[in-house]
């Protein structure tokens, strides 16, 4: 196994978008993109001697490396020049071009196929990396990963963190890959509240359609916290009928001032249905975010592991058996992790450290950004009297040998 190249994480950061309304509506510019970390310190060192931290504990969770803009008192006009909010905003977007390797058979022989998608991603954030957010399924099984900017230029990514279940996936562009150029242009992109829309609001989505390039649709907010099953997954996304077409995935989908309180994620796609599409929250996913950004990179060698035989408890099996989604405890043995702090068998696990996983996929997924042989936390639906009763349980997990 080659050996990995270790990188230090610098501090868990805040970058704040600031709306506000000048002459005529507009919103102000995006920050530059390329800030240095001493001047964000700075800032940041002024921000906490200024303002007196009253959020309540739900709200200081959510604090990270991503934050939602400042929520105005008064509602934003719906009236606004959408040429003004693309010069403001295209900066902050990249087109994501991936490639995948599958291996098949054939008359006893092993073939490799390489194929090729795209995609859309936003630039949510910097310390010492550039960071982009998409959908995971933009990027589920990429071999190599190439984003290009507004100017044209591009640099090669990587995955920081993803989620399956949320559809959510953080990339990393090292600075060391991008021109003086590219640094000068970029922007971060404004951060919104999802939580203010309202149905009838205007929204314009921004991504690489059908991985032509940027493009730009404008329409309405059709529905609010619309259920939609994707792929077995149930999701909670805003309905639009603004365009979202192949490619869109894992763009923005901005209010009319510019700030970003969606990303683009499906189409409902059928003969007689036509403009409706869907985005993911901003203000539900910033919580992820936050953690897939600051994530401790970690060797595969050093992650945690947890050895037991399990089964995911789909929405099908929920909903039929009356079992909560989550991964299933069929069999362990005496000396295992599970074993040691007491989690009773057939149970059901549903957070690690604080981490919701519907999935065993989800399940590994955490375990690789957790050190081998720490104590964390495993929140486990028991099954008392008929009822399954969450329950938390302190664990040492398992180091791999």
């Amino acid at each position: 196994m080659a050996k990995e190249k270790k990188k230090k994480f610098g501090k868990k950061v805040a970058v704040t978008a600031v709306c506000g309304v000048l002459c005529g509506g507009l919103l102000a510019a995006a920050p530059a993109g390329y800030r240095y970390w001493k001047e964000y310190k700075v800032q940041k060192e002024d921000n906490e001697s200024s303002e007196q931290d009253d959020r309540t504990p739900e709200q200081a969770e959510n604090v990270g490396l991503v934050q939602e803009t400042v929520i105005q008192e008064t509602k934003i006009s719906s009236v606004y020049d959408v040429s003004v909010v693309w010069d403001n905003v295209i900066p902050s977007m990249v087109e994501i071009d991936t490639k995948t390797v599958t291996e098949y058979q054939f008359f006893g022989r092993v073939y490799e196929q390489e194929s090729q998608g795209s995609g859309s991603g936003i630039i949510i954030a910097q310390a010492d990396e550039l960071f982009l957010v998409t959908n995971h399924h933009v990027v589920d099984g990429a071999t190599a990963i190439q984003v290009t900017f507004v100017d044209g230029s591009s640099a090669p990514a990587k995955v920081k963190g993803s989620d399956a279940g949320e559809d959510i996936a953080v990339l990393t562009v090292d600075f060391s890959d991008l021109k003086k150029e590219t640094l000068e242009t970029i922007r971060i992109a404004t951060v919104g509240d999802s939580e203010d829309l309202q149905g009838g609001d205007m929204v314009i989505a921004i991504g690489n359609a059908a991985g032509g390039g940027q493009s730009l649709s404008v329409g309405y907010v059709s529905a609010l916290d619309r259920e939609i099953e994707i792929e077995g997954v149930t999701m909670n996304l805003i309905q639009t009928d603004a365009a979202i077409n192949p490619g869109n995935s894992g763009g923005a989908l901005l209010n009319a001032a510019g700030a970003l309180v969606g990303i683009n994620n499906a189409k409902l796609v059928a003969d007689e249905v036509e403009g409706i599409g869907y985005a993911i929250p901003i203000s539900k996913a910033l919580s992820l975010i936050n953690r897939l950004v600051n994530r401790e990179e970690i060797s595969y060698r050093q992650s945690a592991k947890l050895e037991f035989e399990g089964q995911d408890v789909t929405e099908a099996l929920s909903s039929a058996l009356s079992i909560p989604m989550g991964v299933y405890v069929a069999a362990y043995e005496d000396d295992s992790a599970l074993a040691e702090a007491g989690i009773p068998l057939f149970s059901v696990i549903t957070e690690v450290n604080g981490i919701e996983v519907k999935s065993t996929e989800q399940l590994e997924d955490t375990l690789r950004y957790i050190r081998g042989g720490t104590t964390g936390t495993l929140t486990v639906q028991v099954r008392i009297e008929g009822v399954y009763v969450p329950k938390e349980y302190t664990v040492t997990f398992e180091a791999r040998k």
